[in-house]
C-alpha cells in the first residue's frame, strides 16, 4: 500500500509542485492529486519515478506516517517574504525527522520533560525567569548552548537540512512533547535568539495560533531569557559604544542589535544615540550580518540516540530503519553534534541515554 501523506511529505520537502512532478513521472496532475489523497494508488513504475525525483526510497511511501504537523498550532520565526512553499517544506522536514527521533526515543530512557506550558496570563518575564531556573541557569549566567540545555530538559530539538533563507526556526507541541526545529545557519547569535523565541512560544502559546502580538511576547521572553535586565544593568557600561556591545555579544551570545535595543530599554542610551548606533552599523554593513561572529550550537540528542542504538557510525542503520537514503541520513546526522562538538559547559553528552531494557533491569 502507498500512503498519500508520504507522497505529499516527499514532494513538498523537495519543493516540487504536483503539476511539475506529475509531468516528470508520466501521470496527470489529477492522478497525482488523487494519489496524495489516498484515492488512487500509483503503479510501481510511477512510484519508482516519484521516489527518484524526491530522493526517498520506495519503501518510505509504503510505511504509514506517525507524525503529521498539519492542524497543530505552529509558530515560525521567519523573515518577511516566507511563503507557503517554504513553510510547508520546513514542516515536512520536521515531520520526517521527528518521526525518526520518536522511534528511537521509544527504545531508550532519556531525561524527563521539565519544560511545561505556562498558565494563561503568565508574563514573558515571569515565564523566562521560571525557565532559567528549570534549565539550571544562575541569574547572571548566559544561556549559551541553549539547544543543548533544552535537550537536557526533555525538549526534542532537531536540526533540519534546509537553509534558513526566510526561515530560522519553528516550534509546536506534538502530543505532549515540545518540538523545536532549527534551520541551517552559520550565525550563532541569530540561532540563539530564534531558539529562545520559539521556546517562548512553546511555554506561552501552546494552543494559540500565530499573531503579531504573540510574536512580540515571544521576543520579550527571548530577551528576558537571554539577557536578564538586572544582569544587563550590571554588565553594560554607561554610554556604551559599538566596541562595548561587541564585547557583550561575545559574553551573552546575542546580536549587537539586540543589545542596543536593551540598552535603550535600560536608559543606558537615549533615542538619538540609539538611532546613531544603528546608522553606524548600517554604514559598516552590519545590519544584516555583524562582524563579530558567534558559532552556532548544534543540538545533540538526535545523533546521541542514533549512536546509542546503532553504534558510533549510525548512518546506514538509521537510513534502513527510517526508510531514508544513506545520503539523507548522513545529511541529517551532520546537523547534530558529535560528542566532541558539544559546548564545554556541563556534561560530555547531551542526554543520559540507555537502552530501555537495560535501564529497567
Amino acid at each position: 500500500m502507498i500512503y498519500g501523506t508520504r507522497l505529499t511529505q516527499a514532494r513538498e520537502f523537495a519543493l516540487l509542485t504536483q503539476k511539475t512532478l506529475a509531468g516528470d513521472i508520466g501521470v496527470s496532475q489529477t492522478t497525482l492529486s488523487n494519489a496524495e489523497r489516498d484515492r488512487y494508488e500509483l503503479p510501481f513504475g510511477a512510484l519508482a519515478e516519484f521516489a527518484a525525483a524526491t530522493g526517498f526510497p520506495t519503501g518510505f511511501f509504503q510505511e504509514p506516517p506517525r507524525v503529521i504537523f498539519d492542524g497543530l498550532p505552529t509558530h515560525f520565526r521567519a523573515r518577511a517574504g516566507m511563503g507557503a512553499k517554504e513553510s510547508n517544506q520546513a514542516k515536512r522536514a520536521g515531520e520526517i525527522i521527528t518521526e525518526a527521533a520518536l522511534v528511537m526515543r521509544d527504545k531508550l530512557v532519556g531525561p524527563p520533560l521539565t519544560i511545561q506550558s505556562c498558565r494563561r496570563g503568565t508574563s514573558p518575564e515571569e515565564a523566562a525567569r521560571w525557565t532559567r531556573e528549570i534549565l539550571g541557569l544562575s541569574p547572571g549566567e548566559p544561556a549559551l548552548g541553549l539547544p543543548v540545555l533544552l535537550e537536557h530538559a526533555g525538549v526534542l530539538v532537531i536540526a533540519l537540512p534546509l537553509p534558513n533563507t526566510r526561515r530560522d526556526a519553528f516550534s509546536l507541541w506534538f502530543e505532549d512533547l515540545p518540538v523545536l526545529a532549527l534551520l541551517d545557519t552559520d550565525a550563532g547569535d541569530r540561532q540563539l535568539w530564534s531558539t529562545a523565541h520559539e521556546l517562548g512560544h512553546a511555554v506561552l502559546h501552546r494552543q494559540a495560533g500565530a499573531s503579531r502580538e504573540l510574536e512580540h511576547e515571544a521576543d520579550e521572553f527571548a530577551m528576558h531569557l537571554l539577557t536578564p535586565l538586572d544582569s544587563m544593568r550590571r554588565d553594560m557600561p554607561e554610554h556604551p559604544t559599538i566596541q562595548d556591545f561587541a564585547l557583550l555579544k561575545r559574553r551573552w551570545g546575542v546580536s549587537i542589535a539586540a543589545l542596543v535595543r536593551t540598552a535603550r530599554r535600560l536608559g543606558k542610551i537615549d533615542d538619538q544615540r540609539y538611532t546613531s548606533l544603528f546608522k553606524q552599523m548600517s554604514a559598516r554593513g552590519e545590519r544584516l550580518r555583524e562582524r563579530v561572529a558567534i558559532a552556532p550550537i548544534k543540538p545533540r540528542g538526535f545523533r546521541a540516540m542514533a549512536e546509542t542504538i546503532y553504534g558510533p557510525h549510525p548512518g546506514e542503520d538509521l537510513a534502513e530503519a527510517a526508510l531514508w537514503t544513506p545520503a539523507f541520513a548522513e545529511d541529517v546526522l551532520s546537523r547534530h553534534a558529535t560528542g566532541s562538538e558539544l559546548p564545554s559547559r556541563r556534561t560530555t553528552n547531551v542526554v543520559s541515554l540507555a537502552p530501555l531494557r537495560a535501564r529497567r533491569a
